[in-house]
C-alpha cells in the first residue's frame, strides 16, 4: 500500500511541478475544447438528421391530407343533391356517383342509407353483400353513424374491416332534408377510401422512401395511441411527429429514418 501512494505521489508531484505546469493547463484545455467541440458536432449531426426526417415526412403529410380531403370534397356535391331530391332511386344514384369515379381518387365505393339502412350503392357490382346494411346493427360501424347523425357532422372512421372484403376509412355525411321549415334528418352518405390506394398514392410504399412512418388517431382520434399503420417500435424511438388535419378530426404521423437513428456522427473522430 506504502509503495503505491508512494508512486501515486510521486506522479502528482512531477506534473505539479512548476516547470511542467502550463503543459498540464494545455492537456487539460485541450481535453475541455476537444470535449466541446465533440458535443456540438453531435448535437449538429442529430439536429440535420431530424431536419432531413422532417422534409421527407411533410411531404407524406401532405399528400395524405391532400388525398384524403379531396376525396371528401368530390362527395359533398352528392350529398347536397340528395337532400334536394329524398326519393333519389338506385339508377339515379348510380348515375350521379358514376360520375366521381372519373376524377382521380382512392375512393372504392359509395352508399345512400336512408334511415341508416344502406340501399343505394355505387358500384353495385362488388359491393352486395352491403345492401340492406343497417348500421345501427353493426357493432363496427354503429358509433361512427350515430354519432354523424347526433352530431350533424362529417365523421371519419376508420380504418375499418368492410363487409365486401378488405379495409377502408369511411367518411359518413348526415343528410337533412327540408320539410316545412325544419330539418329533418334523411340518412347517411358514406363513401369508403380504400387504404392500400391511400398509403400507395401518399408515397408510404415508395421504395426510396427513406424514412419509416406509423400512424395513430383511428377515427380521427388522437391522444389514446390508437395506432393503424407501422410499427410500434417507430414511436418509441425519439420520432419526428406531425399532424395529418382531416375534415373531422386528426391523426398524428411520426417519423424515423429507415434503420433507425445514427447515434454518433460520421465525423466524431
Amino acid at each position: 500500500m506504502s509503495e503505491g501512494h508512494s508512486l501515486v505521489r510521486g506522479i502528482r508531484d512531477a506534473l505539479l511541478r512548476p516547470s511542467r505546469l502550463p503543459v498540464v493547463l494545455a492537456v487539460l484545455a485541450t481535453l475541455v475544447l476537444g470535449a466541446l467541440a465533440h458535443w456540438q458536432n453531435q448535437v449538429a449531426f442529430d439536429q440535420r438528421a431530424r431536419s432531413d426526417v422532417l422534409k421527407e415526412l411533410s411531404v407524406v403529410r401532405a399528400k395524405l391530407e391532400g388525398n384524403i380531403n379531396g376525396n371528401i370534397q368530390l362527395v359533398r356535391g352528392l350529398v347536397a343533391t340528395i337532400a334536394t331530391e329524398p326519393e333519389m332511386n338506385q339508377e339515379r344514384f348510380a348515375q350521379l356517383a358514376g360520375k366521381l369515379f372519373e376524377e382521380r381518387s382512392q375512393l372504392r365505393n359509395i352508399a345512400g342509407a336512408p334511415d341508416l339502412v344502406v340501399s343505394l350503392m355505387y358500384p353495385l357490382k362488388g359491393n352486395e353483400q352491403a345492401i340492406g346494411l343497417d348500421y345501427r346493427q353493426n357493432d363496427a360501424q354503429r358509433e361512427a353513424a350515430l354519432r354523424a347523425r347526433d352530431s350533424g357532422k362529417l365523421v371519419l372512421a376508420g380504418p375499418v374491416a368492410l363487409l365486401q372484403g378488405g379495409e377502408g376509412f369511411i367518411a359518413r355525411f348526415p343528410v337533412f332534408i327540408d320539410q316545412g321549415g325544419d330539418k329533418v334528418f334523411w340518412g347517411i352518405v358514406s363513401s369508403v377510401v380504400e387504404t392500400r390506394r391511400l398509403y400507395a398514392d401518399s408515397g408510404l410504399f415508395d421504395a426510396a422512401l427513406g424514412i419509416e412512418v406509423a400512424i395513430e388517431g383511428r377515427d380521427g382520434l388522437t391522444g389514446d395511441g390508437r395506432r393503424f399503420y407501422g410499427d410500434a417500435r417507430v414511436q418509441q424511438s425519439r420520432p419526428v411527429t406531425a399532424d395529418v388535419i382531416l375534415p373531422a378530426g386528426r391523426w398524428e404521423i411520426a417519423a424515423i429514418p429507415r434503420g433507425g437513428w445514427q447515434f454518433i456522427a460520421p465525423n466524431a473522430w
